[in-house]
């Protein structure tokens, strides 16, 4: 009796192409600054950050209440197309990318 393999115990390695990173990096390489980010109530939902150079993202406060749950997925998005349309990290601190779904309150200094 001949043993003929099952194909489904054989791994075929298939070369994938890794498309390029659609958004700013996590990891500052540097000094941050950061901003408040309030809804149209005025309730501070958490934090735009960036290094300035090529890191960025979105801080949530601690505890923040059950309706506050969609501002980490829209500023994701806002940062994501941000970053697709080649504005530089540096920028991001902009209110008027926000508006007018977020205030964002830039503290000078």
């Amino acid at each position: 009796m001949t043993e003929t393999p099952n194909p489904r115990f054989y791994d075929y390695v298939t070369p994938v192409t890794v498309s390029r990173n659609d958004f700013y990096d996590f990891k500052a390489t540097g000094p941050i600054r950061r901003a408040g980010l309030h809804d149209r109530r005025g309730r501070l939902l958490g934090h735009v950050w960036t290094d300035d150079r090529q890191a960025a993202g979105f801080t949530r406060i601690e505890d923040p209440e059950p309706d506050m749950g969609y501002a980490g997925g829209r500023v994701r998005r806002i940062l994501t197309d941000a970053y697709k349309a080649g504005i530089p990290a540096g920028q991001l601190l902009d209110p008027a990318l926000y508006a007018p779904d977020f205030e964002l309150r830039v503290t000078p200094g």
